[in-house]
Protein backbone atom coordinates (compact mmCIF):
# COMPACT_ATOMS: atom_id res chain seq x y z
CA UNK A 1 0.00 0.00 0.00
CA UNK A 2 3.21 2.45 0.62
CA UNK A 3 3.94 1.64 -2.68
CA UNK A 4 0.88 3.21 -4.45
CA UNK A 5 0.83 5.93 -2.11
CA UNK A 6 4.27 7.36 -3.14
CA UNK A 7 3.58 6.36 -6.79
CA UNK A 8 0.75 8.30 -6.52
CA UNK A 9 2.51 11.61 -5.14
CA UNK A 10 5.07 11.02 -7.71
CA UNK A 11 1.79 11.11 -10.40
CA UNK A 12 0.50 14.35 -8.45
CA UNK A 13 3.65 15.88 -8.42
CA UNK A 14 4.01 16.32 -12.21
CA UNK A 15 0.90 18.11 -13.28
CA UNK A 16 -1.81 19.52 -10.54
CA UNK A 17 -4.14 17.28 -12.82
CA UNK A 18 -3.26 14.58 -11.47
CA UNK A 19 -3.71 15.24 -8.24
CA UNK A 20 -7.43 15.88 -8.70
CA UNK A 21 -9.63 13.50 -7.21
CA UNK A 22 -11.47 13.35 -11.10
CA UNK A 23 -8.42 12.10 -12.27
CA UNK A 24 -8.02 9.11 -9.99
CA UNK A 25 -11.76 8.04 -10.14
CA UNK A 26 -11.00 7.73 -13.88
CA UNK A 27 -7.93 5.84 -13.37
CA UNK A 28 -10.21 3.40 -10.99
CA UNK A 29 -12.65 3.23 -13.36
CA UNK A 30 -10.51 2.37 -16.10
CA UNK A 31 -8.58 -0.66 -14.48
CA UNK A 32 -12.19 -1.52 -12.84
CA UNK A 33 -13.43 -2.03 -16.56
CA UNK A 34 -10.51 -3.73 -17.45
CA UNK A 35 -10.73 -5.89 -15.02
CA UNK A 36 -14.83 -6.56 -15.84
CA UNK A 37 -13.98 -6.93 -19.46
CA UNK A 38 -12.04 -9.87 -18.60
CA UNK A 39 -14.90 -10.91 -16.36
CA UNK A 40 -17.43 -10.51 -19.08
CA UNK A 41 -15.43 -11.98 -21.47
CA UNK A 42 -14.90 -14.94 -19.21
CA UNK A 43 -18.40 -15.46 -18.78
CA UNK A 44 -19.29 -15.16 -22.17
CA UNK A 45 -16.73 -17.70 -23.58
CA UNK A 46 -17.63 -20.04 -20.85
CA UNK A 47 -21.00 -19.96 -21.60
CA UNK A 48 -20.70 -20.10 -25.97
CA UNK A 49 -17.57 -22.97 -25.55
CA UNK A 50 -18.54 -25.08 -22.38
CA UNK A 51 -22.03 -25.01 -21.72
CA UNK A 52 -23.31 -24.36 -25.73
CA UNK A 53 -25.75 -21.26 -25.21
CA UNK A 54 -26.37 -19.45 -28.33
CA UNK A 55 -24.36 -15.91 -28.38
CA UNK A 56 -26.96 -13.48 -28.25
CA UNK A 57 -27.76 -15.36 -25.08
CA UNK A 58 -24.42 -15.59 -23.60
CA UNK A 59 -24.15 -12.16 -24.21
CA UNK A 60 -26.72 -11.15 -22.33
CA UNK A 61 -25.64 -13.43 -19.13
CA UNK A 62 -22.55 -11.58 -19.62
CA UNK A 63 -24.17 -8.58 -19.55
CA UNK A 64 -25.94 -9.51 -16.31
CA UNK A 65 -23.14 -10.90 -14.29
CA UNK A 66 -21.17 -7.63 -15.40
CA UNK A 67 -23.68 -5.15 -14.29
CA UNK A 68 -23.90 -6.53 -10.99
CA UNK A 69 -20.25 -6.94 -10.14
CA UNK A 70 -19.80 -3.70 -11.80
CA UNK A 71 -22.08 -1.95 -9.30
CA UNK A 72 -20.12 -3.70 -6.51
CA UNK A 73 -16.42 -2.14 -7.70
CA UNK A 74 -17.68 0.86 -8.97
CA UNK A 75 -19.83 2.12 -6.28
CA UNK A 76 -17.64 0.70 -3.60
CA UNK A 77 -13.92 1.41 -4.86
CA UNK A 78 -14.49 3.46 -8.13
CA UNK A 79 -16.09 6.13 -6.97
CA UNK A 80 -16.22 5.70 -3.25
CA UNK A 81 -17.23 8.51 -1.16
CA UNK A 82 -18.05 9.92 2.15
CA UNK A 83 -21.25 11.32 0.66
CA UNK A 84 -24.57 8.83 1.95
CA UNK A 85 -26.78 8.20 -0.70
CA UNK A 86 -30.53 6.01 -1.01
CA UNK A 87 -28.98 2.78 -2.13
CA UNK A 88 -32.05 2.05 -4.34
CA UNK A 89 -31.90 5.03 -6.59
CA UNK A 90 -28.61 4.67 -6.62
CA UNK A 91 -28.58 1.18 -7.83
CA UNK A 92 -31.22 2.40 -10.57
CA UNK A 93 -29.29 5.18 -11.91
CA UNK A 94 -26.53 2.68 -12.27
CA UNK A 95 -28.64 0.16 -14.01
CA UNK A 96 -29.83 2.98 -16.67
CA UNK A 97 -26.12 4.08 -17.19
CA UNK A 98 -25.70 0.23 -18.60
CA UNK A 99 -28.65 0.10 -20.15
CA UNK A 100 -27.49 3.27 -21.80
CA UNK A 101 -24.03 1.85 -22.69
CA UNK A 102 -25.18 -1.25 -24.16
CA UNK A 103 -27.82 0.91 -26.40
CA UNK A 104 -24.65 3.20 -26.97
CA UNK A 105 -22.21 0.34 -28.02
CA UNK A 106 -25.24 -1.07 -30.43
CA UNK A 107 -25.67 1.93 -31.99
CA UNK A 108 -21.87 2.15 -33.13
CA UNK A 109 -22.24 -1.27 -34.42
CA UNK A 110 -25.54 -0.18 -36.48
CA UNK A 111 -23.16 2.75 -37.41
CA UNK A 112 -20.40 1.26 -38.52
CA UNK A 113 -22.04 -2.39 -39.73
CA UNK A 114 -25.40 -1.69 -40.96
CA UNK A 115 -25.07 2.15 -42.14
CA UNK A 116 -21.54 2.99 -42.86
CA UNK A 117 -21.03 -1.06 -44.54
CA UNK A 118 -17.59 -0.96 -42.60
CA UNK A 119 -16.04 -4.07 -41.30
CA UNK A 120 -17.44 -6.23 -38.29
CA UNK A 121 -14.58 -4.91 -35.71
CA UNK A 122 -15.12 -1.39 -37.02
CA UNK A 123 -16.91 -0.37 -34.12
CA UNK A 124 -14.34 -1.42 -31.63
CA UNK A 125 -12.36 2.14 -31.15
CA UNK A 126 -16.24 3.77 -30.15
CA UNK A 127 -17.14 1.13 -27.82
CA UNK A 128 -13.56 1.04 -26.03
CA UNK A 129 -13.45 4.54 -25.98
CA UNK A 130 -15.92 6.98 -26.31
CA UNK A 131 -18.87 4.59 -24.69
CA UNK A 132 -16.86 4.68 -21.48
CA UNK A 133 -15.99 8.21 -21.72
CA UNK A 134 -19.66 8.74 -21.84
CA UNK A 135 -20.32 5.91 -18.78
CA UNK A 136 -17.74 7.25 -16.76
CA UNK A 137 -19.39 11.06 -17.00
CA UNK A 138 -22.27 10.03 -15.79
CA UNK A 139 -21.12 7.48 -13.00
CA UNK A 140 -19.47 10.14 -11.27
CA UNK A 141 -21.40 12.92 -12.09
CA UNK A 142 -25.00 11.56 -12.17
CA UNK A 143 -24.94 8.09 -10.02
CA UNK A 144 -22.66 8.77 -7.93
CA UNK A 145 -22.86 12.56 -7.85
CA UNK A 146 -19.58 14.34 -7.40
CA UNK A 147 -19.68 16.98 -5.38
Amino acid sequence: MEAIRRARSTVEAIHPVFASEAFWQLVRFAVAGLCLTAFSVTIYSGAVTVFHIPPLVANGLSWVCGVSVGYAIHSRWSFASQKEAAEASTVVRFLLVYVFALGLNSFWVWMATSYLRLPPLAPIPAMVFLTPLASFMLNRYWVFEAA
